[in-house]
């Protein structure tokens, strides 16, 4: 039984130093396994127990930081194998548990997340933000989503604070030449040959008219030219919609957007930001913030712009200047005394008994008595040179004042004695403290020419002994001072050194005796001379050392436009024209775009229209009935053949209302050649006799065939019913103009 109980403690040592040694070398599994083989076999000894319980709880921690760093660093598959070694190890481990179900939340969350990015690249940012809520509300503190989330702010922001601008395509070249027309017609016209949608207010004057002839001009510059002739305002609505108004204060209340700006001030004075935004922009609606160093303010977006740019020129930092200051007071002291020094008197006196008359009468010279008589001899030289130097380094801002104190504050004690009517009396002190010693003073002004200009002002002041004024108890202080006050103007490291401050003493003094001492050369025997000497002298150095130097803005931040008295704007009214622009208000010709040109007028092709006109003109035709009677219903055709491909053609038709009564505009199949789709649209006024028809799509080359079909009604008013196409818009599929033949009228014989 003993050799058993001795083999089985020697196996569960084993165990437990195989399990520790296993553990030391990182095979964390197979060391606790046999830690708890040991503590099971040996259940008494708690130090088995004790070492399996503490190498767990370590094995544990350490796996954990290891899957959590793992997580971090975004390899879940290698985090969840650490986790399931946890579970190995213990497998109620909470933290383990947890650790799964957070990468399965992270696996959620990136199924998430990769939906939102797909959302932001569409352009929903509404489905985006609400994709990536319920992302941020398990784990705000994942870094992919908090990204996610300010991406989608800032693309909101930039969204909510852009303003409405027409697309790019807007900013192409076109061709129009209209003189003393509708200005209605005119939009009309522009409208079908760029695609932006016109919408005019309801106090825009339907009698207005407008002559503009312009070539190779932008749509929206031709859209500014317009509304300036004629005192209209523009709202752009959206990037193919302009809203136009009357340029009245009432419309730009209504129609005009405003915006707030806040500008947060690092370096400039907010209540002079205030005064020139005021001042320049004719701001009203504006606030100042002292507390947080900023103005709000609330205006045009182009009145925004420009007070951004007056702004940013004007909140600059300020220079600082690093001053280096050496200030030296050099004392030099030089004090001899050389001489005999005999007394100077002689003196007897009587004992104290003798008081009366006969007693001094009866005195003998051994009664009396004698001062003391002493000779010195001087033979004394002090020669003493001092050097009193501070030497501080100072920054300071531009204009800005700094001052530098090196010395002694001595306190001066003043009382106040008040009697009072018991003839005592009240005394009243103050105690105030006088500065003494180095004195320094120095204001910098930093030029652009990296000059600065220092205002100094330097005081070097000693106080003597302390002075009791009288029974009071005042305590004064006599004060020797040397000032100097200057204005400097020194480069960059420049050293400047102001000296001169000299203080020089010579005092001299002899004791002689009278008579002996005057004689000449023996009289030095006879007396003793006194020479006391002291010079001092003070110099300052001072070195600017500029730290940011002021420097000019650019120039495009200093020089800018800013439109005109009434109106605000950014940059100039101009036309960017390649070629030629007329505009006029007289005349009574009709409107021309791009056909048959009015009398007395010259169409200039358009551009990118050479290469249209090498290929020929765009051929128009009628096909119809010669003849109709009253009350029939006929239709007519306007077939067209082009050499190149068409993408669009707007027609204007007019019509006799006497002899014709228009019932429908049927689309041909010129476009449709292609098997493409196609548009049209079709506007019929009765009252005015005119057919708007605009059709779009992809034509090929060398076609031909039916554009439009239109069917009327014979009236028997007239006996000639006439059918003319008044303009005619044809441009290609980049959309640059096509020349187009206008054909003869189509006229048709009523027969009664």
């Amino acid at each position: 039984m003993l050799a058993a109980f001795l083999l089985h403690g020697c196996a569960s040592q084993a165990l437990h130093r195989d399990g520790m040694a296993l553990l030391a070398k990182g095979q964390a599994e197979e060391g606790l396994k046999k830690l708890a083989e040991a503590s099971a076999q040996e259940p008494n000894t708690a130090s088995y127990r004790a070492d399996y319980l503490r190498q767990r709880e370590l094995a544990l921690n350490r796996l954990l930081a290891t899957a959590g760093s793992e997580r971090a660093g975004g390899r879940p598959e290698t985090a969840e194998a650490v986790y399931r070694r946890i579970l190995d190890i213990d497998p109620d481990d909470s933290r383990a548990k947890l650790g799964l179900e957070s990468l399965a939340m992270d696996k959620r969350h990136d199924l998430a997340m990769a939906e939102v990015e797909g959302l932001v690249k569409k352009g929903d940012l509404d489905g985006a933000r609400s994709a990536i809520r319920p992302v941020i509300q398990e784990n705000p503190k994942n870094a992919r989503a908090i990204q996610l989330s300010r991406q989608i702010e800032d693309l909101a922001t930039k969204e909510q604070v852009a303003e409405p601008r027409l697309k790019a395509k807007f900013a192409k070249p076109v061709t129009l030449q209209f003189r003393d027309a509708n200005l209605k017609m005119v939009f009309e016209a522009l409208s079908r040959t760029s695609g932006i949608n016109v919408l005019l207010d309801k106090d825009v004057k339907a009698d207005l008219k407008t002559s503009i002839f312009v070539k190779d001009v932008s749509v929206e510059d031709t859209i500014e030219l317009i509304l300036l002739q004629n005192q209209l305002e523009k709202k752009v609505i959206s990037d193919n919609t302009v809203f136009v108004y009357p340029s009245t204060p009432a419309k730009l209340k209504d129609y005009q957007d405003l915006k707030i700006r806040s500008f947060h001030l690092n370096h400039a004075d907010p209540k002079q930001i205030l005064a020139m935004l005021k001042g320049l922009l004719k701001t009203k609606d504006i606030y100042i913030n002292e507390k947080s160093n900023s103005v709000v303010m609330r205006d045009t977006p182009d009145a925004i712009r420009l007070a951004e740019k007056m702004v940013a020129d004007q909140d600059l930092p300020e220079p600082e200047v690093m001053l280096e200051v050496e200030v030296l007071e050099v004392s030099s002291t030089r004090l001899s005394e050389l001489g005999l020094a005999l007394p100077d008197s002689f003196g007897l006196a009587t004992p104290e008994s003798a008081k009366t008359w006969g007693a001094l009468r009866a005195l003998r010279s051994g009664d009396l008595l004698a001062t003391g008589l002493s000779a010195t001899l001087n033979l004394h030289l002090d020669d003493s040179d001092t050097n009193i130097l501070a030497s501080p380094r100072i920054r300071v801002r531009n204009r800005e004042k700094a001052r530098i104190m090196i010395g002694d504050r001595l306190p001066v004690i003043t009382n106040a004695v008040t009697p009072l009517a018991n003839a005592s009396s009240v005394v009243t002190g103050s105690v105030t403290y006088l500065d003494v010693g180095l004195k320094l003073e120095v204001e910098p002004d930093v030029n652009l020419d990296n000059e600065v200009v220092i205002k100094v002002g330097l005081e070097v002041s000693s106080a003597g002994k302390a002075v009791d004024t009288g029974d009071s108890g005042t305590v004064a202080y006599p004060v020797n001072t040397r000032n100097a006050n200057t204005v400097l103007r020194l480069k960059d490291g420049e050293t400047q050194v102001l000296a001169g401050l000299i203080n020089d003493e010579d005092r001299k003094s002899a004791s002689k005796i009278p008579g002996l001492g005057d004689i000449p050369l023996l009289g030095r025997l006879f007396s003793s001379h006194r020479d006391d000497g002291k010079k001092t002298e003070i110099v300052l150095s001072i070195t600017p050392h500029i730290v940011g130097g002021a420097r000019l803005p650019d120039a495009g931040a200093m020089e800018y436009w800013s439109g005109t008295e009434t109106s605000l704007r950014t940059n100039t009214f101009n036309m960017k024209s390649q070629g030629s622009m007329v505009a006029s208000a007289s005349g009574s010709v009709g409107p021309v775009l791009q056909g048959r040109p009015a009398p007395g007028s010259k169409v200039a092709p358009a551009a990118g229209q050479g290469a249209a006109a090498a290929a020929g003109p765009v051929a128009f035709s009628w096909q119809g009935p010669a003849q109709a009677k009253p009350g029939e219903i006929v239709s007519l055709t306007l077939n067209a053949q082009s050499a190149q491909a068409l993408g669009s053609m707007g027609l204007l038709l007019s019509y006799d209302t006497g002899a014709l009564k228009a019932v429908e505009a049927e689309e041909g199949g010129y476009m449709k050649q292609n098997g493409l789709p196609s548009s049209f649209s079709r506007t019929i006024d009765a009252s005015s006799g005119q057919i708007v028809v605009d059709l779009s799509g992809r034509g090929t080359e060398g076609a031909s065939g039916s554009v439009v079909t239109l069917i009327f009604e014979i009236l028997a008013d007239k006996p000639r019913a006439q059918v003319a196409v008044s303009r005619i818009l044809t441009l290609n599929p980049g959309g640059e103009s096509v020349t187009a033949n206008l054909p003869e009228p189509f006229a048709i014989t009523v027969q009664p």
